[in-house]
C-alpha cells in the first residue's frame, strides 16, 4: 500500500500527537539533516538571508520537508559552492500521523470491523506549522542573495497551501539590524558565538566583556 496524499493529513484537525511513552512504535521522520552547506560559518561571512514563511495553518510532513531540502540544497550547490551558503530547517516534524488500514480484497468484510474501534496505527511524522512561521532559511553572501532566493522558491513547491519569501533585515541568523551591525562591532559591543553574535546589554555584573556595552 502507497502513502496517503499530503491532503489527508494537510490540517491541523486534531491536538498534538508526539512520540512517547505511551505512543509507541513511532516510524523514524524522513528527514534527517536540518543544517546544510558550510554549518560552521563565521556569523561574519554570511550577512544576507532569506527566509521562507509559512501564510497558512498546516502540517507539513516529513517527506515534503525533505523534498523540499533536497531540491534547496541542489540548486544552490548548483549556483555556487557547498561552502557558499548555510541553509537551516527550521521546523521540526515531532507531530506523529496515524491510519486506520482498511483491508480492499474480497472478502475483507469478514475479516475487519469497519469503523469499530477505528483509532489508528502510527504512519508518519509530520511538522505542525502556524501563520508567519519561518519553514526554512539560507544566509550567504550578498552576491548570492538571487539564487538563494531561487532555491527556495523551488523548494516551497513541495509544501501544500502558500508561502511568501522574505529577505532579512538582520545580518544573517542573528537579531541584529544588518546597517547598525558592523557598526557596534567595531565599538566592541557585540559577543561573537561562532556562527552567531548577541548585542551585550549594559546590565549584571561587571565583566572585562561588558564592560563596553
Amino acid at each position: 500500500m502507497g502513502r496517503r496524499p499530503a491532503k489527508c493529513y494537510r490540517f491541523c484537525k486534531n491536538k498534538p500527537f508526539p512520540k512517547s511513552r505511551f505512543n509507541r512504535g513511532v516510524p523514524d521522520a524522513k528527514i534527517r539533516t536540518y543544517d546544510l552547506g558550510a554549518r560552521k560559518a563565521s556569523v561574519e561571512i554570511f550577512p544576507v538571508t532569506v527566509h521562507c514563511v509559512s501564510q497558512e495553518l498546516e502540517q507539513i510532513s516529513s517527506e515534503a520537508l525533505e523534498a523540499a531540502r533536497i531540491q534547496a540544497n541542489k540548486y544552490m550547490v548548483k549556483s555556487s559552492q557547498k561552502d557558499a551558503f548555510h541553509m537551516r530547517i527550521r521546523v521540526h516534524p515531532f507531530h506523529v500521523l496515524r491510519i486506520n488500514k482498511m483491508l480492499s480484497c474480497a472478502g475483507a468484510d469478514r475479516l475487519q470491523t469497519g469503523m469499530r474501534g477505528a483509532y489508528g496505527k502510527p504512519y508518519g511524522m509530520a511538522a505542525r506549522v502556524r501563520i508567519g512561521q519561518i519553514l526554512m532559511s539560507i544566509r550567504t553572501r550578498p552576491a548570492l542573495e538571487a539564487a538563494a532566493h531561487e532555491a527556495l522558491r523551488r523548494a516551497k513547491f513541495k509544501f501544500s497551501g502558500r508561502q511568501v519569501l522574505v529577505h532579512s533585515k538582520y545580518w544573517g541568523f542573528t537579531k541584529i539590524l544588518r546597517d547598525e551591525y558592523e557598526e557596534l562591532r567595531d565599538a566592541g559591543k557585540l559577543h561573537f558565538m561562532g556562527t552567531h553574535s548577541i548585542m551585550l546589554k549594559p546590565k549584571g555584573r561587571v565583566t572585562e566583556r561588558n564592560a563596553l556595552a
